[in-house]
């Protein structure tokens, strides 16, 4: 394993450990499930969880799981329920067994711990019956919900992630720039995705995906609906994603258009999306609170004339502008109402205004920024503004 990444794993580590004995707790049970929460597990340790795929896999307790028994004192071990992992990760202690919860149990008693206050984290993904008996194999151990221990940790980013990140941003400004040329009426929307992941993945991006919406299909680019043989029309509004992986981490940009002549109508959705960004974004810095960001990027919609008809958002305009990203690509704040979390340097988020207009199009506009200690770092340098 390469010395920068062992010692970025060995400080996450003590950095967890730190904070569980700061909450009272003497280990954590850090659960993953695939295809959906695996960012914590990968960030310990490098690993991510599989579906077992072979007749049995309804016979699993914990199909799917895997899991970190992380003591405050002590080495961790790495559960598994498929013998097929990576073969370089930073826990050397890996055990497979389909029964997830006799297994942390096993494991647990064998530190010592099976009478210990025990944080789990993931219980917003693990099964009602796999958390049932690991309680009824652990009948004295105190466990506690813990979810966010480590993705607390996770929001702000190293200087090693921050350098991914980077990265990632600029294999996603050359795809970009690419498609701008390569857009233009008479190709389908799946032409367009295919040559978004192509590109990407020539550059060693992994899990790419994109997305690609036209015409009347871009009123709803709100939601993530696939590409389809709709040919692209002279005066289309146009929405387009960038997204897939570079060493784990996310690239997400989005980019709005109009292809061919644009009529005032959409010219104006699209001028107003980018002063939602750009004010948004000239607000952030850390002590902000997300809710605030998503307050200015509100009042430009409604300046503008835009309502929750426009935004379809949740219930009035502009009520989510964007997200962090890391292992994952939704992760911790969110920039919307209700979410007081106070941004922080080192946090790498996603702001993406929308506007949607039955008629005329639906644009979202998107880029990658770092939030550092006097501001912000733009991550994408690429062109928003993509129309006459």
């Amino acid at each position: 394993m390469d010395i920068a990444l062992r010692k970025e794993y060995e400080s996450r580590m003590e950095r967890t450990r730190a904070e569980a004995a700061k909450r009272g707790y003497e280990a954590l049970i850090i659960i993953g499930m695939a295809p959906r929460r695996v960012g914590d597990l990968m960030y310990l340790c490098g690993h991510q969880p599989l579906l077992p795929g072979h007749p049995r896999r309804f016979a699993f307790r914990g199909r799917g799981c895997s899991a970190i028994v992380l003591p405050v004192v002590g080495e961790p071990v790495l559960l598994t329920t498929t013998p097929f992992y990576e073969k370089e990760l930073f826990i050397t202690d890996v055990r497979y067994d389909d029964d997830l919860p006799s297994n942390i149990a096993k494991v647990i008693e064998e530190m010592g711990l099976e009478k210990s206050d025990i944080g789990v984290v993931g219980m917003d993904v693990v099964t009602a019956a796999v958390y049932q008996d690991v309680r009824r194999l652990l009948p004295k151990a105190g466990l506690a919900a813990a979810d966010d221990i480590v993705m607390s940790l996770r929001a702000a980013k190293s200087p090693y992630e921050i350098d991914i990140l980077r990265r990632g941003a600029r294999i996603g400004d050359e795809v970009g720039q690419l498609l701008r040329n390569y857009l233009k009426p008479g190709l389908t929307e799946k032409q367009v995705y295919q040559f978004i992941t192509s590109e990407l993945t020539k550059r060693g991006v992994t899990g790419a995906f994109a997305t690609c919406q036209s015409g009347y299909r871009s009123e709803t680019a709100y939601d993530l609906v696939p590409a389809s043989d709709k040919v692209i029309e002279s005066g289309d509004m146009v929405h387009m994603e960038i997204n897939g992986k570079l060493d784990g981490y996310m690239i997400d940009i989005c980019r709005s258009t109009v292809v061919g002549k644009a009529s005032e109508e959409q010219i104006y959705i699209l001028e107003t999306t980018l002063e939602m960004l750009e004010e948004s974004v000239a607000a952030m810095h850390p002590g902000v609170v997300s809710e605030e960001l998503e307050k200015i990027s509100g009042s430009i919609a409604l300046a503008h004339g835009f309502t929750s008809n426009h935004t379809r958002a949740f219930g009035g305009p502009a009520t989510y502008l964007g997200h962090a990203i890391g292992l994952g690509v939704d992760e911790p704040p969110v920039l919307a109402k209700r979410d007081k979390t106070v941004l922080i340097p080192g946090m790498v988020i996603t702001v993406e205004p929308g506007l949607y207009q039955t008629g005329h199009g639906g644009c979202r506009i998107e880029d990658e920024v770092l939030v550092t200690e006097t501001g912000t770092e733009i991550l994408n340098t690429f062109d928003r503004r993509w129309w006459n």
